[in-house]
């Protein structure tokens, strides 16, 4: 900035030591109208001008380039604030992975005691079907008889020879 500064104050010397040297005066036609005058006011005047206009457009291309920042700033703000949002969301979302795996594996320890057990469910039925199947050939009694008796064991009725059906029921 200073650079520039001092650039531009050279410049300004030269221009006003040229304007004072020749200090003749010019005519200067400006669109319809011709006027006679010296020639360092014409210099001076569009010198002046020419900084003013600069001034101009240097103001507009520097208030654009502000709003653009203040545009940039805020979604720079809103981006770190959706940034922030998703790394909460991920550390609960690795959280409840976490609970997850944890809650699996207690099921899957759970599934195999119950596949056990139910393996040795499985055989206990076995052995109790042989078992049935042994009394059932044994005593050669059929289906029937054998679902009466082990259905009269299960309520309790005795079997002491014949029994009608009012002996039964006062049993109960």
């Amino acid at each position: 900035m200073q650079i520039g500064f001092i650039v531009i104050l050279i410049i300004a010397i030269f221009v006003t030591i040229f304007a004072i040297q020749n200090g003749t005066p010019v005519n200067v036609d400006l669109f319809f109208v011709t006027f006679e005058t010296y020639l360092p006011i014409v210099i001076i005047t569009c010198i002046i001008i020419g900084a003013v206009l600069a001034l101009i457009f240097g103001t507009t291309r520097q208030l654009k380039k502000r709003s653009e920042s203040k545009e940039i700033k805020n979604r720079i703000k809103i981006l770190e604030g959706d940034k922030l949002l998703a790394d909460n969301n991920v550390k609960s979302m690795e959280t409840e992975i976490k609970s997850l795996k944890d809650n699996n594996s207690s099921l899957s320890t759970k599934i195999s005691e119950l596949e056990e057990k139910n393996k040795s469910q499985a055989e206990t039925i076995a052995k109790l079907n042989n078992e049935l199947e042994t009394l059932k050939a044994g005593k050669n009694l059929t289906e029937t008889e054998l679902d009466t008796s082990e259905f009269d064991k299960a309520n309790g009725v005795v079997e002491t020879g014949t029994c009608d059906e009012k002996s039964e029921t006062q049993i109960e």
